[in-house]
This record gives structure tokens, C-alpha cells and sequence, in this order.
């Protein structure tokens, strides 16, 4: 199967799940704790990433995604990776501008068209432990997120995979995004961005490589509209505030 190919019904994405992101948020959930994008913002390695008329604060954050290779429900943690697919690559892009309209389910934030970028290449699940695999993020060819699963993850990808079970189908091509670790940041127009899983096997991703452009204009005056204050600022940039700012 190829990125491309990809037509999930739902696309699951988890809060919290990086020690070093729980420390750069100040939290550590006991459980993990989920909301959905919608599949429209699919997206593929060289395609643009489009952020939202009127707003300044589009965030990258790279993850490991898993992909649903049999419809699957109830899974026992021991079996629930039987059940992943593929491993690749994503970025689940979004504006902080508007997170604050519906914080926790991230509608307005993330739901945006081309705001889930996945690939390049798609890894076949079967062969690979699902502790060895490690998750970088580059802007502009500076490493800013780097993370082992074996070291920083708090819910393993089983547990992930059986913990959502309980409570929907999962559906073959359902995509899981599991977390980001430290270093999500702000993106602007023109920078490129890239993600890459690899695997202690020697397996990898690819690089998965997206452009962003600015919509021009001003978001449509329906609903919720673009709000920045020092509290967002601190949530957007992360530990990256000042590295990017010089």
C-alpha cells in the first residue's frame, strides 16, 4: 500500500504521550486521552500545507503514525499490534490561533484541509518490535524534534491500539497518530518541514517533506475567529520560543 492510497474513516490523534512533552506541558495523564481529525485533512509527502486565513500560529508536531490493517475491536494489549498495518510518518499540523473554541476535541485547530501529512513510505507493522522505532522532525534542515519510542514514550502503541478498541471499531486504513514529543513549534510561510520514522531494524519512513504557504484573506466571520494572547504564544512556540525567534 502506498500514502496515497490511504482512505481512512477516522484519523485518531492522542494529547499527551512523550514524557518530554508532558514535562514541557506541565502535565502527566494517568490515561491517554484522544480527539479526531477530520479525513479531509489527509495530506502527502511534497504536497503544500495551506495555514488557515488569519492566522499566525500554525504549529508542526511529528508523530508516528499507525495504520489499521484489520478492522479491529476488543483487542487484548498482547494481540493489538497483530492488528497495525503499516508505520510511516506524520505531522499533525495546527493553528493555536483557534484553539481556545473548542479546546480538548481541537476542531477549529486541526481540522483544516491538508493539516495531516502522512508518509513518505508506509513500513509493514508484522516484522517490526514496536519499541524500536525512533521519530524525528526537521525545519529547514534543523533537527528540532528527535525522540526514541524506547525511551520518551509513555503508552506503548499496543496499548494504544487496545485501549481505543474498547470503545470503536477500528477500521483497516483508520490511522492512530500517537504523540509528539518536546520540541513542536511554529511554522511559518515558505519553511519546509520534515518527518522521519526509523526503526532499530534499519526500516525507515523516508522523509515526509511539506511546504507551508499562507492563505491570503481573513477566515469567514461564522463561528469562532482567530485569538492570540500571551498564554497561546507560550502553548504554540514551546520550548523552541527562542530558538525560533532569533
Amino acid at each position: 500500500m502506498e500514502a496515497t492510497d490511504l482512505r481512512p474513516s477516522k484519523i485518531i490523534a492522542v494529547h499527551l504521550n512523550y514524557h518530554s512533552r508532558n514535562a514541557e506541558r506541565g502535565k502527566a495523564p494517568e490515561t491517554p486521552s484522544y480527539f479526531l481529525k477530520a479525513p479531509s485533512t489527509l495530506n502527502h509527502t511534497g504536497q503544500d500545507v495551506l495555514r488557515t486565513p488569519g492566522c499566525q500560529l500554525l504549529a508542526m508536531e511529528a508523530e508516528v503514525a499507525l495504520i489499521i490493517g484489520d478492522d479491529c475491536r476488543n483487542a487484548a494489549i498482547g494481540d493489538a499490534w497483530n492488528y497495525v498495518g503499516w508505520v510511516t510518518a506524520a505531522n499533525d499540523f495546527g493553528v493555536y490561533d483557534l484553539r481556545y473554541a473548542d479546546p480538548g476535541s481541537n476542531v477549529h485547530s486541526k481540522s483544516f484541509d491538508t493539516f495531516t501529512p502522512i508518509g513518505a513510505r508506509l513500513m509493514k507493522a508484522d516484522d517490526l518490535d514496536p519499541a524500536g522505532f525512533h521519530l524525528r522532525g526537521w525545519i529547514n534542515g534543523k533537527l528540532v524534534q528527535d525522540a526514541a519510542m524506547s525511551e520518551d514514550l509513555v503508552f506503548s502503541f499496543p496499548y494504544l491500539v487496545a485501549d481505543l478498541s474498547r470503545v470503536m471499531t477500528l477500521n483497516r486504513g483508520d490511522i492512530i497518530l500517537t504523540g509528539t514529543p518536546r520540541g513542536s513549534t511554529v511554522v511559518e510561510p515558505g519553511d519546509f518541514v520534515e518527518v522521519e520514522v526509523s526503526h532499530s531494524s534499519g526500516a525507515s519512513s523516508n522523509r515526509l517533506g511539506n511546504k507551508i504557504v499562507a492563505l491570503p484573506g481573513d477566515l469567514a466571520e461564522t463561528g469562532a475567529q482567530p485569538r492570540i494572547n500571551q498564554e497561546t504564544l507560550a502553548a504554540a512556540y514551546g520550548s523552541a520560543v527562542q530558538s525560533r525567534r532569533q
